[in-house]
């Protein structure tokens, strides 16, 4: 599954998770736009934006089966 990494910036201050909220938002609807799915996971000064389009997800292997 691609991944994006969204950080807030490397300024220490009080909206600093305003603006990673932010930029989040702006990178999910642009990816939204070309894809099927977004995950995002917030962690400490970034987010990780999971994404999956239709031709990403993966296919459950074929099984041969004697008739």
């Amino acid at each position: 599954m691609p991944v994006v990494t969204v950080r807030a910036g490397n300024k220490q201050r009080p909206g600093r998770f305003d603006v990673l909220v932010r930029k989040t938002t702006e990178k999910v609807s642009d990816l939204l736009e070309e894809s099927d799915r977004v995950l995002v996971v917030y962690e400490q000064g970034c987010a990780s934006l999971y994404y999956e389009r239709e031709g990403d997800m993966p296919h459950a292997p074929t099984v041969n089966r004697p008739s």
